[in-house]
């Protein structure tokens, strides 16, 4: 694997050319899916911890540690080995004495898998794989739950999870985290089939969800490339805030119904 070193407004990556979405953006746009960050912005204070599930290759983790979070900390989970390692050389890469990078997976239960090593010589989306999807076996993934490590973790103001599909494992296997700080929750949500069971389970525990689509290219970028290699491929997450917060969200959709997602044709009601 051949891997390119890229430097967009003062920021350094390691990044692998057969990654079409992640590494590519990066590449040619100097960030991934930055809308993301833009909203973390309003969220965080410079003091603040973030709980950072799915880090992939740090491409929002030094971002947020560096810009949002300069006086607090990351704690950055990341459970695959080649991915784990770019990681840990962007942290390096960019002097971010404030993440503590973990390369784990998070879940209802601690376990171990096997899966086959990630693609190497095809173009293919590396962020896009969930545990275990990989065919064959070499690799092993170690999986813990958030609540097992809780007490080596500051308190947590946000949670970002890019997970595939794992968000709610990831939910059950922190119960005690989220009551001990009520932490802001920031989800991939992309998988319809998961969704509703997932805003379901954020409900029972009392938050109050919007939609946040992101589009993942940006005019504004940091390369300034007015290209758009994207087209109107977008990023869908969850911003959810507990309501005991009386959360003031302004431009979002709130989430009303279990059954809803913006990949979903909307129905008569």
């Amino acid at each position: 694997m051949k891997l390119r070193l890229t430097l967009h407004g003062g920021t350094h990556f390691l990044t692998n050319p057969l990654d079409a979405y992640v590494g590519k953006s990066i590449e040619v746009y100097g960030e991934w899916s930055h809308g993301e960050i833009e909203l973390m912005a309003q969220l965080l204070k410079p003091s603040d911890h973030v709980l950072e599930l799915g880090s992939n290759i740090g491409a929002h983790t030094v971002f947020i540690a560096r810009d949002l979070v300069p006086q607090g900390g990351v704690y950055a989970f990341e459970p695959r080995r080649l991915v784990f390692q770019q990681l840990c050389a962007n942290l390096a890469l960019n002097s971010l004495a404030n993440v503590h990078a973990f390369q784990l997976a998070v879940g209802r239960q601690a376990q171990t898998m096997t899966e086959g090593a990630l693609p190497e010589n095809t173009v293919t989306n590396i962020g896009a794989y969930a545990l275990g999807q990989v065919a064959g076996e070499g690799e092993t993934l170690e999986i813990i739950r958030i609540d097992d490590r809780l007490n080596s973790l500051k308190k947590i103001a946000l949670v970002k999870a890019d997970i595939e599909g794992y968000e709610k494992d990831f939910l059950v296997g922190a119960q005690a985290l989220l009551d001990r700080d009520r932490p802001v929750l920031y989800l991939e949500n992309d998988r319809v089939d998961k969704s509703p069971e997932l805003i379901e389970h954020l409900l029972g525990l009392g938050y109050a969800c919007w939609w946040h689509v992101v589009p993942l290219y940006r005019p504004q970028n940091l390369a300034h490339t007015q290209v758009n290699m994207f087209g109107k491929t977008a990023s869908f997450n969850m911003l959810c805030v507990p309501g005991e917060h009386k959360p003031q969200v302004t431009g979002l959709k709130r989430i009303e119904h279990i059954d809803e997602h913006p990949l979903k044709p909307p129905t008569n009601r």
